[in-house]
C-alpha cells in the first residue's frame, strides 16, 4: 500500500513537473505568451460570457419610430452595430464564444484521441495490427472531408454536437501517421528495450514510456486539431450544415452572408472572421511552442523519457 502510494505520489509529481515546464515554455515566447492570454480570455468567455453580454442574443431592437434597426452602424448602444434583422452583433459575439470554445476542444479532443490510439497501437504492437489500422488511416484519407461531412451530418441530423463528432471522425487521419512513425522510433530505444526484459507488459510500456515521448508531438496535433474543428464547423455553418439556431461565429458570417449586406456592414461580418482566425492562429502558435520547447530542452539535455 505503501509503495503504490509512492508511485502515485511519483505520477503527481511527474504530471505538476511538466505542467510547470509547458507553461514556462509558453511564456519566454512573446507569440505564444500572447496567444496564451488570448485563449485564456476566451475561456473566461466561454464560461461566463452569456451571463455578461450587453443583451440578450435573440434580442430585436426597434428606433423610436417603429421600425426594426437594420444594419446600424457602430454606436455607444451597440459597439459592434446590429445586424439585418436588428440583433445586437457584439452581445452575438460574445455569445458565440462558447459553441466555437466547445466545438475546438471537444473536436480536438477526438481528433487526437483516435489519432493517438491508432498511431499508437499500429507503432508499437505492429504486425497484423498494424496493417489492418493503416489500411483504414488510407481509406480514411481517400475520404473528403466536406461532403463526407455533409453525408455524416445529414444521417445524424443537424446539430451542434453532431457536427462536432463527424469532425472529429474525419481529421483523425493525419496524426495517426505521424504518431505512429514516432512509436515505431522509439520501441527500439534501449530504454525500452530494458523495460520489456524486466518484464514490463506492453500496457505499462505504453504508459510510462510511450506516452511521455509522444507527449510533445500529440499537443501540437491537439492544438491543430482544435484549429481544424474550428475552420471545418465554421465551413458547415456557413454552408447551412449545422444548426443555425446557436450563433456561432461561423452562423453570424453565413447570416451576413445571406442578408447581403457583407461589404455594407463589415462590422458584422468582420469581427467572427477575425476572431475565428485569432483562435486558430493561438492554438498553432502554443502547439508548435510547446514541440519546439521540448525539443530544445532534449537538444541541451540529452535526456530519453
Amino acid at each position: 500500500m505503501n509503495v503504490r502510494g509512492k508511485e502515485i505520489g511519483r505520477d503527481q509529481s511527474y504530471i505538476l513537473r511538466n505542467l510547470s515546464r509547458g507553461f514556462k515554455v509558453i511564456w519566454r515566447d512573446p507569440t505564444s505568451r500572447f496567444a496564451f492570454i488570448y485563449l485564456s480570455v476566451l475561456l473566461v468567455l466561454a464560461v461566463v460570457g452569456q451571463e455578461i453580454t450587453p443583451y440578450s442574443y435573440d434580442r430585436v431592437f426597434y428606433a423610436t419610430e417603429g421600425g426594426v434597426l437594420r444594419s446600424e452602424p457602430p454606436s455607444v448602444a451597440h459597439p459592434l452595430g446590429t445586424t439585418a434583422s436588428g440583433r445586437d452583433v457584439l452581445s452575438r459575439l460574445i455569445y458565440g464564444v462558447q459553441p466555437t470554445v466547445v466545438t475546438g476542444f471537444v473536436g480536438g479532443a477526438i481528433i487526437i484521441g483516435i489519432g493517438m490510439t491508432v498511431g499508437v497501437l499500429a507503432g508499437y504492437i505492429g504486425g497484423w495490427v498494424e496493417a489492418l489500422l493503416m489500411r483504414i488511416t488510407d481509406f480514411a484519407y481517400s475520404v473528403p472531408t466536406i461532403p463526407f461531412a455533409i453525408v455524416l451530418v445529414s444521417f445524424l441530423e443537424v446539430g451542434f454536437f453532431a457536427s462536432i463528432i463527424v469532425i472529429g471522425l474525419i481529421l483523425w487521419r493525419g496524426n495517426a501517421r505521424v504518431l505512429r512513425s514516432q512509436v515505431i522510433q522509439i520501441k527500439e530505444r534501449p530504454f525500452i528495450l530494458a523495460a520489456k526484459a524486466s518484464g514490463a507488459s506492453r500496457i505499462r510500456i505504453i504508459i510510462k514510456h510511450i506516452l511521455p515521448n509522444i507527449a510533445p508531438m500529440a499537443a501540437l496535433f491537439f492544438a491543430l486539431g482544435v484549429g481544424y474543428a474550428i475552420l471545418v464547423n465554421a465551413g458547415l455553418a456557413f454552408i447551412g450544415v449545422s444548426s443555425p439556431f446557436i450563433p456561432s461565429w461561423g452562423v453570424m458570417i453565413r447570416n451576413a452572408y445571406q442578408s447581403g449586406t457583407m461589404v455594407q456592414a463589415p462590422w458584422w461580418s468582420l469581427p467572427p472572421g477575425i476572431l475565428i482566425s485569432l483562435t486558430v492562429m493561438s492554438a498553432f502558435m502554443i502547439g508548435r511552442q510547446l514541440e519546439d520547447g521540448d525539443d530544445d530542452e532534449r537538444s541541451v539535455t540529452g535526456a530519453g523519457p
